[in-house]
């Protein structure tokens, strides 16, 4: 009987220890995960919400970015997007608090990998975002690329990632990869 007592407290011990390590000490990947939960519901705002909450909330956008962060969006029925430096990060989501009656983004199947050295990974997810009174949804698939400073995970790097609706052989000029076959004349039935 003590002996059983003593192996439930002994894996009772380890389990709380494992779940202490990983609350307090967790690693990049999900460091990463965290702040990409955090940017969205810093992007996201209500249509309820006056202009004062919104600004203040735009401002903690550029924080989860390098100071020469580079953002490069190409939304679907929209001309493309190019945002360079905190600043101009602000300042468009900024805008979107104006122009907008409320946003909602989300980040869907984030998949993180750190690079070898340690200081530099990529976020790849499907970015969705709804806009209050319109029926449609905008979703696109992001790479984010992140850097270490000073023990902060910051997004120095986002693009959509190109489909292949818009790869080479879509482009003017050049031949699809898999041809259609060429008629031929049928084959006489016996």
């Amino acid at each position: 009987m003590q002996k059983s007592f003593r192996l439930i407290a002994l894996i009772v011990l380890v389990l709380v220890g494992v779940w202490a390590w990983r609350t307090f000490f967790p690693g990049p990947e999900r460091v990463i995960r965290s702040r990409l939960t955090r940017l969205a519901r810093a992007a996201s705002f209500e249509p309820r919400d006056g202009a004062i909450p919104r600004a203040l909330q735009a401002q903690q956008v550029p924080d989860f970015f390098t100071a020469d962060a580079v953002v490069l969006l190409e939304p679907r029925g929209y001309s493309a997007l190019q945002f360079t430096g905190r600043d101009e990060i602000r300042d468009a989501a900024l805008v979107a608090t104006r122009a907008l009656q409320g946003l909602k983004i989300e980040f869907l199947d984030i998949t993180v990998t750190v690079d070898p050295d340690g200081q530099t990974a990529l976020g790849h997810l499907t970015g969705k975002a709804t806009v209050s009174g319109e029926r449609d949804f905008q979703v696109m698939e992001l790479n984010f690329r992140f850097r270490n400073v000073d023990g902060k995970w910051l997004i120095f790097k986002v693009e959509t990632v190109k489909t292949l609706s818009t790869g080479p052989a879509s482009r003017p000029g050049r031949r699809p990869r898999f041809e259609a076959p060429s008629r031929r004349a049928p084959c006489p039935v016996v």
